[in-house]
């Protein structure tokens, strides 16, 4: 259900897009002028049309709106409960796991309420350009290291460490160094993914790693793993 609405998210979006060309085509001066770009979907669908139709539409954006924040919260809860807590408190029993992933849960999204109204105040041209410039920082640095860690045998700690505190740097300056007109915000997690697995194999290799990756967790296992049939029947 989830990934359906999703898809029915992006479909908005293009639609939106769409919307936004044809107002500027027609110099609709309202529209395009003192509308910020990522509410003229909304501008149509109050102002041009019928009622009845308005509401249901609303409705289903309001349902695709839910259903990812709820994903969102409960993703997060899971991987902090289970990757980090877990770790910590090794032995914890199930009604713990819960009672803790509900509470990152209210923290989480008392915090995304916060930025919601902070957002809501600032001056932001368009949300949506803000929000994937952000996540262009975040996700690309994150992404970087999981490249390093699946297409390197020779990955360790001290070149993840390194690939997390250099690309920072870099996208820290990117963003708020050079002008925005230069790098465009799209280009973020390419940069990013390529600053992290550049300067975490260099650091990996310098610092002698010389024990390889676990097995079956690079690329170079693929062939084994589809070789291996009962690997396979197992996993």
């Amino acid at each position: 259900m989830a990934h359906y609405l999703s898809v029915l998210q992006q479909f908005f979006y293009l639609i939106g897009t769409g919307l936004y060309v044809f107002y500027k085509v027609q110099n609709v001066s309202d529209a395009t002028n003192q509308i910020p770009q990522d509410q003229i979907f909304m501008y149509f669908i109050a102002y041009q049309l019928p009622v009845g139709v308005t509401g249901i539409i609303l409705a289903a954006i309001y349902a695709a709106a839910q259903s990812t924040i709820s994903t969102g919260l409960n993703s997060v809860a899971t991987s902090w409960t289970l990757d980090i807590q877990d770790v910590i408190s090794k032995g914890m029993s199930d009604k713990r796991r819960t009672r803790i992933a509900q509470i990152v849960s209210l923290l989480v999204g008392i915090f995304s309420i916060v930025v919601s109204i902070i957002m809501a105040h600032l001056d932001i041209k368009s949300a949506y350009e803000w929000f994937n410039g952000f996540m262009g920082l975040v996700l690309g640095l994150l992404g970087g290291v999981f490249v390093l860690g699946f297409t390197s045998k020779k990955a360790n700690k001290y070149g993840t460490y390194a690939a997390l505190i250099v690309s920072t740097i870099v996208m820290v300056c990117i963003k708020y160094v050079i002008p925005p007109e230069v790098v465009n915000y799209w280009a973020y997690s390419l940069i990013s993914i390529s600053v992290s697995f550049v300067s975490g194999y260099t650091v990996s290799i310098l610092t002698g790693n010389k024990v390889n990756a676990p097995q079956y967790t690079t690329i170079y296992d693929i062939p084994k793993i589809l070789s291996d049939e009962s690997w396979a029947k197992r996993h």
